[in-house]
């Protein structure tokens, strides 16, 4: 039988361009993903939970039909508003009153507890889903950097594409953008305003952008007894990393070079359970009042003997994956107060693509603090950037007004 390792590797601290502190690693919803379903099994004690015996499983089911213009698997329709006379399900009536609902959630503190009391939510995201149409509004006044973030975005892009690589953009949506009736139980899915509008102005400008937020929310209608999101955490499932990582994937393999890159034969393993004391309730006055979460999880990595042991970065990969704590999750391991290794995105991608990918992670500004780091390490690595083609770049949307970084260029390598 195959067991994941125990053991929990800590990453070293660097300093971004600008010597601030940080904690990076150095070192499509495709149909099978859409085929997944919730998943779970006996587990350990608190933290990162061990499975003691996990199966090597690499198919996740059989697909469900495609739209053919889109390539996504087709979905119905949102639940029924929770509330039908005050509005109809995503209508600028129920929108509206969704964002007054976030707002009067908002407090002095980093997060705040939903009607569902095992559902906790982080303050900024609320902040920003309390803006409504925030896009359509004076930067200045609803940005706490007071800067449209596009251009940094479009600027970035153009960078790489002198480089020849490509940038896919993967904003990851709020958790009550996907689970409003746990923060209002008089909402429900499909009320709260869609990012969509704003990320099609992202793509108006050239950007390669993965919308997850009506792909997340088909998926919850879809296996409404899955978790996407952690209910006690700021981050999404393991699931949902595997189901990123699908969307992803079916993007990277569009490259000319992809199917010639050598492939390795990496395994997921069969479901576990992983019981974590989420970000939200750690060091919180709910700690130690609400049970500990159990998640469903599938490790990715080498066989290894009997066990399945996470692959590490590979600065030489054609594939980095850059942001924030989104790419961490699950992957940095529980000392790191990432709960686990070998679940993260990271993992689930390198499992995808089939070799592993490099990465460039930080626990702050995706946008910002993500890219600086990445300078410190292109410039640290000689032709880092003769051996990339795809760079993956995942952050939270919140990041569009909730960053107190000043956008500033940043390169990619030094003149």
């Amino acid at each position: 039988m195959l067991r994941l390792p125990s053991r929990d590797r800590q990453p070293a601290t660097d300093s971004t361009l600008f010597g601030r502190a940080s904690n990076p690693v150095t070192s499509c919803l495709l149909a099978a993903a859409l085929a997944l379903t919730a998943i779970g099994c006996n587990g350990s004690g608190g933290g990162a939970t061990t499975p003691e015996t996990e199966a090597v499983n690499e198919d996740a089911g059989a697909p469900p039909a495609e739209n053919a213009s889109s390539g996504v698997p087709e979905v119905i329709g949102a639940p029924a508003i929770a509330d039908p006379a005050a509005g109809q399900s995503g209508s600028d009536e129920r929108a509206a009153a969704f964002a007054e609902a976030a707002a009067k959630k908002v407090e002095e503190k980093p997060n705040v507890q939903g009607a569902d009391p095992a559902w906790f939510f982080l303050v900024r995201e609320l902040k920003q889903m309390a803006l409504g149409k925030f896009w359509e509004k004076n930067w200045s006044e609803v940005a706490q950097n007071q800067t449209d973030p596009i251009p940094s975005m479009v600027e970035f892009n153009e960078l790489l594409k002198a480089k020849g690589v490509e940038l896919i953009i993967v904003p990851i949506p709020a958790k009550a953008s996907i689970y409003p009736d746990k923060l209002d139980a008089s909402f429900a899915p499909g009320d709260p305003w869609p990012l969509t509008p704003f990320l099609d102005q992202m793509k108006a400008k050239g950007l390669n952008v993965i919308d997850l937020e009506p792909l997340m929310r088909q998926r919850r209608e879809a296996q409404p007894g899955e978790k996407l999101w952690c209910a006690q955490d700021a981050h999404y499932s393991p699931l949902s990393c595997e189901i990123v990582a699908g969307l992803v994937k079916a993007e990277i393999e569009k490259g000319d070079w992809f199917a010639a890159q050598p492939k390795e034969e990496l395994k997921r393993s069969d479901p576990a359970e992983l019981e974590i004391v989420g970000d939200q309730v750690k060091g919180s006055e709910w700690e130690g009042q609400v049970p500990k979460e159990k998640l469903p999880v599938r490790y990715a990595g080498r066989l290894g003997g009997d066990r399945i042991e996470p692959v590490e970065p590979d600065r030489e990969s054609p594939v980095l994956l850059l942001g924030d704590s989104h790419t961490l999750v699950f992957q940095e391991g529980a000392s790191g107060g990432m709960h686990c290794k070998g679940a993260g995105l990271f993992d689930q991608l390198s499992f995808e693509c089939g070799f592993p990918i490099d990465l460039v992670g930080v626990r702050g500004s995706g946008l910002v603090q993500a890219r600086r780091n990445l300078f410190m390490t292109a410039t640290q690595a000689p032709d880092y950037w003769s051996k990339k083609k795809v760079v993956v770049w995942v952050f939270s949307v919140r990041e569009f007004t909730q960053s107190f970084d000043k956008i500033i260029p940043i390169p990619i390598e030094r003149p």
